[in-house]
Order: C-alpha cells, then sequence, then structure tokens
C-alpha cells in the first residue's frame, strides 16, 4: 500500500526510493525545449485534455487501458502542485508507455502550453479540430440536401413523362370505332346495301345506271 500515494500521483520528490534514481535519468536524458517552458494547470480545461490522454494511451498500448490514463491524469490533476514538470512526468510514464513516452508527452505538453494561452482553457488545436468537423458536417448537409433535391427533381420529371404519354394513349382512341375507318365497324352502305336481305349486284347497278325504256328506242 505503501506505493499507492505514488501511483496516484504523488511526486518522485515525495518518494525518496524515486529521488536518487530520477535525478540521474535527469541529467541523462535530452528533453525537448518546449518542456522548458512553465504551465499553469489552473488556466487549463482538463475535462477536454483527458479524452485525448485516453485515445492517444489507447493507440500507444493498443488497448483501453483506464489504469495508466489514471496516473497520467493523476500526474496533472495535483492541488498541490499545479505547475507539474513534464521531464519528471516523462520519467514516470516510461514505465507504462515505454519508447512510446517522448513522443506523448512531447504532444501532451503542447497541448497544455496551447490550453493555458486560450480564454477557456482549451487546446487551439482542438478549436481547430472542431471548426473543421463542423465545416464538413456542413458540407454534407448541403450534399445530402442536394441529393434529395435531386430525387424530386427527378421524380417530377417521371410523374409528367407518365402524364404525357397515357394523354397521348387516350388520343389515340378518338375516331375509332362504329363507322370509323379504322376499326372493324360496318360500313356506310348509302341506303341501298343489306335491305331485303340480298346485296345489290353489278347487272342491277347499271340497269339503274341505264333505264331499259331508254335503250330499245
Amino acid at each position: 500500500m505503501a506505493d499507492a500515494g505514488f501511483f496516484k500521483g504523488t511526486s518522485a520528490d515525495q518518494d525518496r526510493r524515486f529521488s536518487d534514481k530520477e535525478m540521474k535519468l535527469l541529467k541523462s536524458m535530452k528533453f525537448p525545449p518546449e518542456f522548458d517552458k512553465k504551465v499553469d494547470l489552473k488556466k487549463v480545461n482538463l475535462n477536454v485534455i483527458r479524452p485525448w490522454i485516453a485515445k492517444k494511451v489507447t493507440e500507444l498500448v493498443g488497448f483501453e487501458d483506464e489504469v495508466v490514463v489514471e496516473y497520467a491524469m493523476g500526474l496533472l490533476d495535483d492541488p498541490n502542485h499545479t505547475t507539474p514538470d513534464p521531464k519528471k512526468m516523462q520519467i514516470n510514464l516510461t514505465g507504462f508507455l515505454t519508447a512510446s513516452t517522448p513522443s506523448f508527452m512531447n504532444a501532451l505538453w503542447s497541448l497544455l502550453l496551447e490550453a493555458q494561452e486560450h480564454p477557456a482553457g482549451v487546446p487551439q488545436t482542438f478549436v481547430e479540430e472542431k471548426k473543421e468537423e463542423m465545416r464538413k458536417a456542413r458540407e454534407g448537409d448541403v450534399r445530402a440536401i442536394g441529393e434529395r433535391d435531386r430525387r424530386v427533381r427527378l421524380d417530377e420529371i417521371r410523374d409528367q413523362e407518365r402524364g404525357e404519354r397515357a394523354g397521348r394513349g387516350r388520343g389515340r382512341g378518338r375516331g375509332r370505332g362504329r363507322g370509323g375507318f379504322e376499326g372493324g365497324g360496318r360500313g356506310r352502305d348509302n341506303g341501298w346495301g343489306g335491305r331485303g336481305g340480298g346485296s345489290i349486284s353489278q347487272s342491277t347497278t347499271s340497269s339503274q345506271a341505264f333505264p331499259v325504256s331508254k335503250l330499245s328506242i
């Protein structure tokens, strides 16, 4: 249980078992120049930093590790040390993140430096990422609306074409039927055909045209 306090975020200065080893590591290791800049965590919104740490740890170790996330947050969220030492943080995290620790701490410290300069304590990187996310969302909405309008126009065109075809079909049927020339109706006989139960022969027609009394004279 003696290690529990250290695990929850107690600095190495408060545990002499680590102080000598820590000092040797600090002298032997090289750190980026950004680590020389101080961060006042009272100006940082740690609520937006925690999700980033969780995501980054998952990327580095290959799975969700709440133990490492809680430990890293404990090193930051310490009311007795509102200006943490990034060099000591890197040493303390090396046992968990091994060779990935320097890149993790470099990215984390850069975000903390940005956050303390922002009025809301949010890294400018997060602000820009959110703007880009909103821009892409708006573009997606515009594309969706455009696709919806295109489909509506296509449906209107199809409905119009179906209506026009139906109208042309009704127009072709006019004039056909009884008495027409295109249908199968009975033709007109001018009053001669079909009377008396028979048809008019050619000879009868000729005699009607030239009366017999006229020919005998």
